[in-house]
């Protein structure tokens, strides 16, 4: 079964994060490649996303005049999506399992790990 854990980044960790020495943060992507080098065979893709400043947002116009595009999200969050990987797990307690050990968890005070199972048709 697939599933997918959405990592979430809170702001405050985010500016404390940008705030750390070189060293530092060279050692924490260093714990984020172990953890894909450990569970590299249920990893099946993801992607590492931009900060919020970078999000268009589009919704439908009102009265039939289309699509309106924005900039951001925007939302009244603390917050944002910071990436997602699709994971092969057997289970839910198996993909809970591999996302406990997400090393935002142990880094970021308030990071945010949510898995989620793919819906499959048929």
């Amino acid at each position: 079964m697939r599933y997918v854990m959405f990592t979430w980044v809170d702001s405050e960790d985010a500016t404390a994060w940008e705030q750390w020495s070189d060293e530092e943060k060279e050692a924490d992507v260093a714990r984020h490649r172990e953890w894909f080098g450990k569970y590299h065979e249920k990893v099946t893709g993801g992607e590492e996303l931009d900060y919020p400043r970078a999000v268009k947002t589009l919704r439908p116009g009102r009265q039939g005049e289309g699509v309106v595009v924005t900039d951001g999200p925007f939302v009244e969050a603390k917050e944002f999506l910071g990436g997602f990987v699709v994971l092969e797990a057997e289970s839910m307690d198996q993909a809970v399992a591999i996302a406990s050990e997400w090393p935002s968890l142990a880094s970021q005070p308030h990071a945010v790990v949510a898995v989620q199972k793919v819906f499959e048709r048929g």
